[in-house]
């Protein structure tokens, strides 16, 4: 994985961390001698600008220009960041679910994203790929329930002409077939949990995902917030719903040198 430079901040490492493994990383900051300041965002705050620091704490601190810098580069974050940096170094963690208050102050503080972990959504899943599907709903590291099949779609065909022509149209309609036919178990399994369903995460391949997001009017309808996140699963079944909170839980860490 190469380096990407941005500014004054280079990115020098970028991992998935599971929730023990971000205490662990807070753990060991806290035991470097060298001073820390802590600063958690909401996704979409403002991140440049003169009221970049009015707007997160009344103390005013300055955030300097490289820091600034490191944020520009996961200011996509649908669930915002908590950034952690000292003279040299800036650790960004982007946690799994949204950050709910803007913190910026001097010391090492992880609980914007510490108290992520402690709290138990409720979690709907969608993993698709051609042919399989896997709709479940979990709690913590329960599975609740969950529904998976299969349905043929056929491979591509290289031929030409009118048998070329032929083929995608029959592969369309068992596409569109098994779009409906997710979206139909989807509803099923979702309806009754409306009230209870914190977030929505799909799995699986992204032009199936996005395909299915496009065609399922149930989801547009139900008012469930879908995270655009992708959950990685090679293969939609009950055994990847059975371990799929160890994706959903998993948050991103991007660690950045400071560039003279």
């Amino acid at each position: 994985m190469g380096n990407k430079r941005s500014g004054m901040a280079m990115v020098s490492k970028r991992y998935f961390a599971s929730p023990a493994r971000v205490r662990r990383l807070l753990d060991e900051l806290s035991q470097e001698d060298r001073p820390f300041h802590s600063l958690s965002l909401k996704s979409g705050s403002p991140l440049s600008g003169p009221t970049r620091t009015r707007n997160l704490s009344a103390e005013g601190m300055p955030l300097p220009d490289w820091v600034v810098e490191a944020i520009g580069v996961v200011s996509d974050s649908e669930t915002g960041v908590a950034l952690f940096w000292n003279g040299e170094r800036a650790w960004g963690v982007l946690p799994p679910f949204p950050i709910e208050e803007n913190r910026l102050c001097s010391g090492l503080d992880g609980s914007g994203v510490l108290d992520i972990f402690e709290r138990d959504f409720t979690v709907g899943i969608i993993l698709l790929r051609m042919g399989r599907y896997a709709i479940g709903v979990v709690r913590d590291k329960e599975l609740l329930v969950s529904k998976t099949d299969t349905r043929l779609v056929k491979n591509r065909h290289r031929a030409g002409g009118s048998s070329q022509r032929r083929f995608m149209r029959s592969r369309d309609r068992l596409i569109r077939e098994l779009y409906d036919e997710t979206c139909e178990v989807t509803r099923r399994i979702f309806e009754p949990r409306l009230n209870s369903i914190d977030y929505v995460l799909t799995g699986g391949e992204r032009q199936t995902i996005n395909g299915f997001l496009k065609r399922c009017g149930f989801l547009e309808k139900s008012g469930l917030e879908v995270m655009s996140r992708l959950l990685a699963v090679d293969r939609p079944n009950h055994k990847a719903l059975v371990g799929i909170h160890r994706e959903v839980w998993k948050s991103r860490v991007i660690v950045f040198d400071r560039e003279e």
